[in-house]
């Protein structure tokens, strides 16, 4: 009975790492050493941006067209 939440932390730490480790199997050195310096920045990012925010980036991804 103990041992049933140290399990469930080992399952999350492991799907993390997964997940980490799919998204930057198929990087060249330089651009890993380049994830790895805008991970942390790019975590902090707004996950849930207003929809004023991406109207303005839709019209500006279409201007360039």
């Amino acid at each position: 009975m103990g041992e049933t939440s140290t399990t469930i932390l080992n399952e999350n730490a492991n799907v993390s790492a997964m997940k980490e480790s799919n998204a930057t199997e198929n990087l060249e050195a330089d651009d890993l050493i380049f994830y790895h310096s805008l991970r942390n920045e790019l975590d902090l990012l707004k996950k849930n941006p207003s929809h004023k925010t991406v109207d303005s980036i839709l019209n500006y991804s279409k201007s360039l067209r």
